[in-house]
């Protein structure tokens, strides 16, 4: 069996990567998770917790970022990612190193692996995303990598577009949508105690992220959306943090700002992925431009508003409506997603769920037979 070597560096992958962890353990005890990024940040929510409470084994703890976050140490934080990443790996010699999506830091891991000569496993290849960095980040990764679990048929063919060899690639689903179909959703009272909010009227679930192919324009569009907001007055409107991207504080500092102003409304740096999908269920819209809102709440039938070009290219299910960054065009999209029939939507389903997909990933991982000697593959 392969040792496995997993990497997580947020929240975001940590809660797909989270039942594949899991699930590769109970197969393989030489399965290992190195944790970084904002897991060990107090100033994103130190969500390395939410990983202790799910009893993940033969956990690596490497800090990378700054104790305060620096939008202009960002290239300094991928080079540390290459530099704990080739220790880890000096360290364990794992048969691969495994990153899920498109993280500049995650991108750090996968030149510390082909330099360290290990072969990569990537989930969530040959997506697009052209409103930010991470779609050439992905790309790059995938270009590394020899072993892929894309989430959709258009994804697998754009790999094999990309050159790769179609018996390296692998669609078994998407773990997030799978996971939904299991978990054991908090209850509404559990939320209400946690959160120390009274969840009793409808329900925004709110997050936006830095568009980080569009400079200087995260204030004007954060403040096109808060604006679009405050026509709401009766809803609550719960914020989870952005990224730590550029233009990040900008973000937070708005949001924060009109947190304070307004009833109803509140600020979690991080809520941990049961107490997130958990509201997203109970939800009325989930709001913001993060791909949580196209890859998960196609699951649970809940309407979204997809603000913006951040996920410009991704695959766009029934219950989501892509809006400008105006404010008025916000509002209207609100308004037309709140008469949606969840109950429709839910019967559509998601087109990423797939069955048994993180038994089946993690069964392949620890079998593949890896090969470093990668050939392009021609189309023509």
């Amino acid at each position: 069996m392969n040792k496995v070597l997993y990497v997580s560096s947020s929240r975001a992958d940590y809660g797909l990567l989270r039942t594949l962890i899991i699930e590769t353990q109970k197969l393989n005890p030489e399965t290992y998770l190195m944790v970084t990024g904002s897991h060990l940040s107090k100033e994103f929510g130190e969500t390395i917790f939410e990983i202790k409470k799910d009893k993940i084994k033969k956990i690596i703890k490497k800090k990378i970022l700054d104790k305060k976050f620096k939008e202009i140490n960002i290239s300094s934080y991928i080079e540390r990612s290459i530099k704990v990443t080739s220790q880890t790996i000096q360290k364990l010699k794992p048969d691969t190193l495994v990153i899920l999506g498109d993280r500049y830091e995650l991108l750090g891991c996968a030149i510390a692996a082909t330099m360290c000569r290990v072969p990569i496993t990537h989930l969530h290849g040959g997506e697009i995303t052209s409103g930010a960095y991470d779609d050439s980040i992905r790309h790059s990764i995938s270009k590394l990598s020899h072993l892929h679990f894309p989430v959709h048929e258009k994804y697998e063919s754009r790999l094999i577009q990309l050159g790769e060899n179609p018996k390296t690639i692998f669609n078994f689903g998407a773990l997030g949508a799978h996971s939904i179909k299991k978990i054991n959703f908090k209850s509404i009272s559990e939320l209400e105690n946690e959160l120390k909010i009274k969840l009793n009227k409808k329900i925004f679930l709110i997050t936006f992220h830095p568009t980080t192919l569009e400079k200087s324009k995260s204030k004007f569009q954060i403040l096109h959306l808060l604006s679009a907001l405050d026509k709401f007055k009766n809803e609550i409107k719960i914020f989870t943090s952005s990224n730590f991207d550029h233009e990040n504080q900008i973000i937070k500092n708005e949001i924060v700002n009109f947190s304070k102003k307004n009833k109803n409304t509140f600020f979690y740096s991080s809520l941990g992925h049961l107490n997130y999908i958990s509201l997203m269920k109970i939800s009325s819209i989930v709001i913001g431009n993060s791909s949580s809102g196209i890859l998960e709440t196609p699951s649970l039938g809940i309407p979204t508003i997809n603000i913006g070009n951040r996920q410009n290219g991704r695959i766009i299910s029934k219950n989501i409506i892509n809006s400008k960054y105006e404010t008025q065009n916000i509002i209207k999209n609100i308004r037309k997603a709140i008469l949606f029939d969840k109950k429709k939507l839910l019967k559509i389903g998601s087109p990423f769920y797939k069955k048994d997909t993180p038994k089946k990933i993690a069964k392949k991982i620890i079998s593949f037979k890896f090969d470093l000697k990668k050939n392009f593959n021609d189309l023509i």
